[in-house]
């Protein structure tokens, strides 16, 4: 693999499907708790190789969820 290839995150069998919410890091901790402990979601991965805004991939376990994470955050 390359630098420039890009690895599709992929949810799990429980949450097939996946959220990318851009977020400033200082937003990290609101975010965490308030997601780190509900069941309809999983937090896969972060990104943080642009320091002002992570790139945060969370498995949802509906489409429903993936809208409101992505248009709420």
């Amino acid at each position: 693999m390359t630098d420039t290839e890009i690895t599709p995150i992929e949810g799990t069998k429980t949450h097939p499907y996946v959220a990318t919410i851009f977020l400033d890091p200082a937003r990290w901790f609101d975010f965490e708790r308030t997601f780190d402990d509900r069941p309809e979601v999983k937090i896969l991965k972060v990104d943080r190789q642009v320091p002002s805004a992570w790139t945060v991939y969370v498995a949802c376990a509906s489409a429903e969820v993936v809208d409101l994470l992505e248009s709420n955050w």
